[in-house]
């Protein structure tokens, strides 16, 4: 099997269509969530603790 040209033709599906909730082209359409806000998952919209930078307090 081969990783070239003759392989690039075969990618016809797409994987991810535009969320009804976020409005990015994040939302999988096998899986049934969205990549970015969670769609799908919960009812809460997804956040990540690392994207907040943490203030640390010296006294």
């Amino acid at each position: 099997m081969s990783k070239g040209t003759p392989s690039m033709g075969k990618r016809q599906k797409k994987s991810h269509i535009r969320c009804r909730r976020c409005g990015n082209n994040s939302f999988n359409v096998h899986r049934k969530v969205c990549a970015s806000c969670g769609f799908g998952k919960s009812r809460r919209l997804k956040s990540n603790q690392w994207q907040v930078k943490r203030v640390k307090w010296n006294v």
